[in-house]
């Protein structure tokens, strides 16, 4: 069965298109070495990702293993020749491809998913390339506190990336606040993310805002202690706006 190439008109313009035979296997290596949970979409559908780890690999016969699909009650729709949208994180960096299953192997502890090796992987070294900013119709509400005096800020998400976020807010409601402080934030609800975003992040910059309201500013927040499944949610959510500003746009 043929193997799904990267889709080319949906790359960002900083992708690197792995195509040989050994990088690719190298890629796939690590991401099984490292345990790397997996976002998978259906190519026919539109609904969230779902999750899954690579637990098996066959360099020899060119064949890679997935896990049963989490939620559980996808894999149940699963036959050969569906084709698989595959998004992993690597060093701070997107990893993505298309397999198809060739077939489901039953085992003692559930199905696998048997794809031979995608013919080519798009990788992004830099976290920095999935800074984007949130169209205005589509700003998402946040919560900050200040973890000792707890008090409460509201504030628009303008911006986000793999490492953090920037939000706009009232200048008086920052202003006593140094660089350095850190927040806690709660319930950031973001497209293709199953679940409410919430953590601490420090305040890393403020600039004032190219608005008619001279009151508000841009504030840039990294996350405090990141870990891998917020880096992976805010990689789906940024890979998302790039895909609906090349809509926009073409």
């Amino acid at each position: 069965m043929n193997q799904t190439r990267a889709d080319h008109a949906d790359r960002p313009d900083d992708e690197e298109s792995v195509t040989t035979p050994k990088r690719i296997a190298a890629i796939l290596d690590e991401i099984k070495r490292q345990l790397v949970l997996i976002s998978v979409r259906l190519e026919t559908s539109e609904g969230p990702p779902y999750q899954t780890v690579l637990v098996r690999l066959d360099h020899e016969q060119a064949m890679l293993y997935l896990d049963e699909l989490s939620p559980i009650d996808a894999s149940s729709s699963i036959q050969p020749g569906h084709s698989f949208s595959i998004l992993s994180c690597l060093q701070g960096g997107a990893v993505r491809f298309s397999v198809t299953v060739e077939s489901i192997v039953a085992e003692k502890k559930g199905l696998l998913y048997a794809c031979r090796y995608p013919t080519e992987i798009g990788r992004l070294q830099r976290r920095e390339v999935f800074r984007v900013r949130l169209p205005l119709y589509d700003r998402r509400p946040v919560k900050l506190r200040h973890s000792q005096t707890k008090t409460e800020i509201g504030a628009e998400l303008i911006d986000l990336s793999v490492k953090g976020f920037c939000l706009e807010l009232n200048a008086a409601d920052i202003a006593r606040y140094p660089i350095g402080t850190r927040f806690e934030y709660r319930n950031i609800i973001l497209p293709d993310v199953q679940s409410p975003l919430s953590g601490e992040a420090t305040l890393v910059n403020l600039r004032p805002r190219p608005s008619l309201k001279s009151d508000l500013v841009a504030a840039g927040f990294a996350i405090f202690n990141l870990d891998p499944q917020t880096e992976r949610a805010l990689m789906r959510a940024a890979l998302y706006y790039q895909r609906e500003a090349r809509k926009i746009e073409g």
